[in-house]
């Protein structure tokens, strides 16, 4: 009879390493050739894991590749619309398993970079993200909106969209002059907002819109996240009339270090709708607390919800993610999740998270 000899068990296994890609929008403003040199050279033992894209057909393409590779993770730079891009492109593809998605802090408003604390986007910073992300400790729960197919963070019409598409018009404007690189970013919204979006504001007829639940009952909050009133049952109205804005959000910030969703993450399991009809002279003297998400008027309304209906009474521009998407008569917006990269020491949701179906794929 004969012993086989067993080789001794590791009590301290290491954990795997994780294959990570890395998509950058070639358009991006911070995407610098001195940034995908520094990606590319920390990628060094995955050749082929950095794509740059430059269109939406480029886009998909590389979502397919990335998909048919197996990758683990994959960080998106160039911004809130890039990630938006990149993990629609992905979801779109149905596939068996969802990779989990990272920020590099490569954007214009950063809004998801800050919210799941991504690094600086030096050498030194994106070695340590690429570097965290490839241990699935690193991995957190990333509420999302779904808007018409497309994930995003948040999504809306009214003043937001509007200042949007005035800081585009602007950048567009200014292509050719000397100017152009100097208005990018916050001081490209502060031209855009005086010289365009604040006379607009002031002196256009608010549109009017219909936001009808078409989910869970949905429950109207105070600034401190407590209700106010009866839920209202699935078909019915949260709100009927004119706005300065209707949007909704599963993070607190839109960009800019802008706090305009403040008690969206006191539910993991419902996205914030914020709904005000405040006028500009209303706002502009309040700025700092709006900023800083402690702006409260009774003409604010705010609600948790997990599926609504925004319609509009005639076509108007919304934005996804903080991108135009055109003027259209409504969006439908509902909730999925996605697994995220976070910052080190930066749990974005508790333990304890109430169970939402991962619709991602």
């Amino acid at each position: 009879m004969s012993l086989v000899k067993l080789a001794p068990r590791n009590p301290n296994p290491q954990p795997s390493r994780r294959r990570v890609a890395v998509v950058l929008n070639g358009n991006a403003r911070a995407v610098t050739e001195r940034v995908i040199r520094d990606l590319r050279e920390l990628l060094n033992d995955d050749p082929g894991s950095l794509y740059v894209s430059r269109s939406l057909d480029q886009a998909q393409f590389i979502a397919r590749h990335i998909i048919n590779r197996g990758y683990d993770v994959v960080f998106s730079g160039g911004g809130d619309g890039t990630f938006c891009q990149v993990v629609s492109d992905i979801a779109a593809l149905r596939p068996r398993r969802m990779p989990s998605l990272g920020v590099l802090r490569l954007g214009t408003g950063n809004a998801l970079a800050g919210v799941l604390g991504a690094s600086r986007p030096d050498i030194v910073g994106l070695a340590a993200d690429l570097g965290r992300a490839r241990l699935p400790a690193a991995d957190t729960d990333l509420n999302l909106l779904r808007v018409d197919g497309r994930l995003a963070p948040f999504a809306g019409t009214g003043l937001d969209s509007m200042i949007l598409s005035d800081y585009n018009a602007t950048k567009r404007s200014l292509e050719n002059t000397p100017l152009r690189d100097l208005l990018q970013g916050g001081p490209g919204y502060a031209v855009a907002i005086a010289t365009r979006s604040l006379w607009r504001f002031t002196l256009k007829k608010l549109p009017a819109v219909v936001i009808r639940n078409e989910g869970a009952p949905a429950q109207r909050i105070d600034l401190e996240g407590r209700p106010i009133g009866a839920p209202v049952p699935r078909g019915g109205v949260l709100y009927d009339g004119p706005v300065a804005i209707a949007a909704a959000s599963t993070i607190p910030f839109y960009g800019l270090g802008l706090r305009l969703f403040p008690q969206s993450t006191l539910r993991t399991d419902r996205f914030q709708l914020r709904v005000a009809n405040v006028g500009a002279l209303s706002v502009l003297p309040r700025l700092p607390s709006l900023f800083a998400g402690t702006f409260d008027d009774p003409r604010v309304h705010d609600f948790f919800c997990t599926a609504v209906t925004i319609r509009v009474r005639r076509p108007a521009p919304f934005q996804i993610g903080g991108d135009e998407v055109g003027r259209r008569e409504a969006i439908h917006v509902g909730m999925s999740r996605v697994r995220a990269i976070r910052g080190p020491g930066l749990p974005l949701l508790p333990d304890n998270v109430v169970p939402l179906p991962n619709r991602a794929a």
